[in-house]
């Protein structure tokens, strides 16, 4: 039942950060862009945080240090990757209105 709720939880929080990146996204092609650049980094760095760093972390011996380096990096890694995820899918989703050069622009 927990877990249900939790996978309910996240779906909620996806859809609607998604919805916002995608009205966002949605409003000009340089907008777009940024929120795709923006996605992306926040991916790959999240994913770096998760899987590479918590490599890299030294052994301590019979310290707890170690063990809780890693899992905040996972934790941190992970919520970033989750946002990044979001924010990709929720742009690429987005159609803004195509620039036309020889249309006026509105007064």
């Amino acid at each position: 039942m927990r877990t249900l709720f939790l996978l309910a939880a996240f779906g909620l929080l996806a859809w609607t950060m998604g919805r916002r990146v995608h009205t966002r996204a949605s409003r000009s092609p340089e907008m777009k862009k940024r929120m795709l650049a923006g996605g992306c980094l926040s991916l790959v760095l999240g994913l770096v945080m998760a899987l590479w760093l918590p490599g890299r972390v030294p052994e301590t011996q019979g310290s707890p240090a170690t063990l809780v380096a890693i899992l905040v990096l996972w934790v941190l890694g992970g919520g970033l990757a989750y946002v990044g995820i979001i924010a990709v899918v929720g742009a690429l989703i987005a159609r803004p209105p195509a620039d036309d050069p020889t249309e006026p622009m509105p007064q």
